[in-house]
C-alpha cells in the first residue's frame, strides 16, 4: 500500500510540475508576443528575444548561486554543450522556419519533438515502453494540431519544412540531454552552465540583429528570463522523479495556457476549434494520470 502510494505521489508530482512548466512558458509566448510587436515601441527580433531569456535567465540564477553560495561540482561539459546546442538550433529553426513558411506549419512542425522525445527515450534511455502511453500522446498531439491549425498544402518550399522537422527532433533529443543531466548535476548547476552556454551562442548572432530597447521593453526582457527559468526547474523536477516518455505528453498543455492567457490580457476568445482542441489535450492527459496511476507496479 505504501509503495503504490509513493508511486501515485511521484506521478501527480511529475504531472503537476510539468503543467507547472507548461504553464509558465506560456507566459514566455505571450511576452514573446508582447515584444515583437509596437506596444512598446519598435518590435524586437525573435534573435534579440530569445538572448534576453538567456542572458537574464544567467543573471537571475548567478544572483540566486552566489547568496547561496552553491560550488559547481563536477559538470559534464559535453552533455552541457550537447544540450544547450540542440535547444538553440531547434529555437533558431522555429525561428527562421516563420519566415519562410506560414507561422501556422512551422509551429506544428516544431510540436512534433515530444514524439521525437518519446522515440529516444524508448530507444536511447532504455526506457519501459507502454502502448497507452503513445495512445495519450496521440491523442494530445491531434488537440494540438487542432489548436495550431496548420495549412500543410502551403508546404511547397519542401526543403525548408525538412528542416523544421529536423528542429523538432534537435529538441527531442535536448530532453534526452535534460534527462541525463538530471542524474548527475543538481538543478541550480544545470541551470546555470545551459543559460551560460545559451547566452555565448545567442550572442554571437543577435549583434546583427540588436536594437536597444526602451524602458519597458527592457522590464519584459527581464520577465521572459525569469518566466524561462521558472519553466526549467519545473521542467528539471518533472524528469528527476518520472520516465520522460510519461510526462513529456503533458508539455502539449502549454497551448491551453498560451490560449487563457491570450483571453485575459488581448481578449481573444477562442472559437469551438480551440476549445475542442483543448478539450482533447485534456482528455489525452486524463487518460494518461488514469492509466498511469493504475498500472501494475513491477
Amino acid at each position: 500500500m505504501s509503495e503504490n502510494k509513493s508511486v501515485n505521489n511521484k506521478i501527480i508530482f511529475g504531472i503537476f510540475y510539468m503543467l507547472a512548466a507548461s504553464a509558465f512558458i506560456g507566459g514566455t509566448a505571450v511576452v514573446a508576443k508582447i515584444l515583437g510587436k509596437d506596444y512598446f515601441g519598435e518590435p524586437l527580433s525573435a534573435f534579440q528575444i530569445s538572448q534576453s531569456r538567456f542572458l537574464y535567465g544567467f543573471v537571475f540564477v548567478l544572483i540566486f548561486t552566489f547568496f547561496n553560495k552553491i560550488k559547481i561540482k563536477s559538470p559534464n561539459p559535453k552533455l552541457h554543450l550537447a544540450r544547450t546546442s540542440l535547444g538553440w538550433i531547434g529555437a533558431t529553426i522555429l525561428f527562421g522556419s516563420s519566415s519562410l513558411i506560414p507561422v501556422n506549419d512551422a509551429v506544428a512542425l516544431n510540436f512534433s519533438n515530444p514524439i521525437f522525445a518519446m522515440i529516444f527515450s524508448i530507444i536511447i534511455l532504455k526506457e519501459k515502453y507502454f502502448s497507452y502511453r503513445w495512445i495519450a500522446m496521440i491523442i494530445t498531439f491531434v488537440g494540438a494540431l487542432i489548436l495550431i491549425r496548420p495549412d500543410f498544402s502551403n508546404l511547397y518550399v519542401e526543403p525548408v519544412a525538412l528542416v523544421s522537422i529536423f528542429g523538432a527532433i534537435c529538441l527531442g533529443l535536448e530532453a534526452i540531454f535534460i534527462k541525463l543531466l538530471t542524474k548527475y548535476e543538481k538543478n541550480t548547476q544545470i541551470l546555470l552552465i545551459n543559460n551560460f552556454i545559451g547566452l555565448i551562442l545567442s550572442s554571437l548572432i543577435v549583434i546583427f540583429f540588436w536594437q536597444t530597447p526602451t524602458f519597458l521593453q527592457l522590464l519584459f526582457c527581464m520577465l521572459i528570463g525569469f518566466l524561462m527559468i521558472c519553466a526549467q526547474i519545473c521542467f528539471l523536477m518533472a524528469l528527476r522523479s518520472n520516465q520522460l516518455n510519461f510526462v513529456i505528453p503533458f508539455f502539449y498543455s502549454t497551448l491551453i495556457f498560451v490560449l487563457l492567457y491570450d483571453y485575459l490580457i488581448f481578449r481573444e476568445f477562442p472559437d469551438f476549434l480551440s476549445l475542442s482542441g483543448s478539450l482533447l489535450i485534456m482528455i489525452g492527459g486524463v487518460y494518461l494520470f488514469l492509466k498511469e496511476t493504475n498500472k501494475d507496479i513491477s
